[in-house]
């Protein structure tokens, strides 16, 4: 049993990085042919949250799965991590704002505008600590992503129901999950390692990489869900009008 786990749990890291790295290529793809700069730099911040998803969850098998533990490889992990508590923070931050900007009301969603330094200063100060908690303790030991992902994925999901813009809600709605759903997978890896049992059968990995796959999944369709789809949409509103000369004939 323990074998056909380990089996599982690496096949699931497989589907995981295939998945981020297919999300990657597909945003940088669209990115080419979107018309629209608000689209283009959210398909920007998606393959860029791809490649490095796709580093993070290979970085972490590789080295917890040789059980490799040396002071290099600590501080590689703490900045890996430390960097993506910031990234994956800017990267909510500025689709937060670009949904606010389709919002017909232009709603401040719980009030995103004022939480988004509180959240931001916390992040830093997350990312410090990891970086020096790899280091004196070991990468396994820094805290998990917390409060900061859970608001923002909960303030995603929240503006793609008040967005006007068809495109712009689809995405922000597979965004939402996708935080969400890694938001999960942090989380319960450590209750999960309590319970002797699934301990012993590698299961806590394996349920974490489960919820990491939909959050990669979630990842992809939100970098094909910018794919423009006929419409007229908020980025459209906001291009100048082009005024044609009138011509008068007799």
């Amino acid at each position: 049993m323990p074998s056909d786990v380990s089996t599982a749990f690496f096949v699931l890291w497989l589907i995981v990085a295939v998945t981020f790295s297919y999300a990657a290529y597909w945003a940088f793809t669209v990115r080419r042919v979107l018309v629209h700069r608000l689209y283009r730099r959210q398909a920007t911040w998606v393959g860029r949250m791809g490649v490095y998803f796709v580093a993070l969850s290979s970085f972490l098998t590789l080295a917890l799965s040789t059980g490799v533990s040396s002071l290099y490889v600590n501080v590689v992990g703490g900045l890996l991590i430390g960097s993506g508590f910031i990234v994956i923070f800017a990267w909510m931050d500025s689709t937060i704002r670009v949904a606010r900007l389709s919002d017909p009301l232009f709603r401040d969603t719980l009030r995103w505008s004022k939480l988004r330094y509180f959240l931001g200063f916390g992040t830093v100060g997350g990312a410090i600590a990891s970086v020096i908690s790899a280091t004196m303790s070991g990468f396994s030991q820094v805290a998990p992503f917390g409060g900061a992902l859970f608001l923002g994925a909960f303030a995603l999901l929240l503006s793609a129901s008040r967005s006007g813009d068809i495109t712009l809600r689809k995405h922000l709605t597979w965004t939402g999950l996708c935080t969400f759903f890694l938001w999960l997978g942090s989380q319960v890896q450590m209750p999960l390692s309590r319970i002797q049992f699934l301990v012993q059968l590698n299961l806590p990995d394996v349920i974490t990489y489960v919820f990491v796959a939909a959050g990669a999944y979630s990842l992809y369709r939100s970098a094909k869900s910018l794919v423009p789809l006929g419409h007229v949409s908020i980025a459209d509103s906001t291009e100048p009008a082009v005024l044609q000369p009138i011509v008068l004939t007799s």
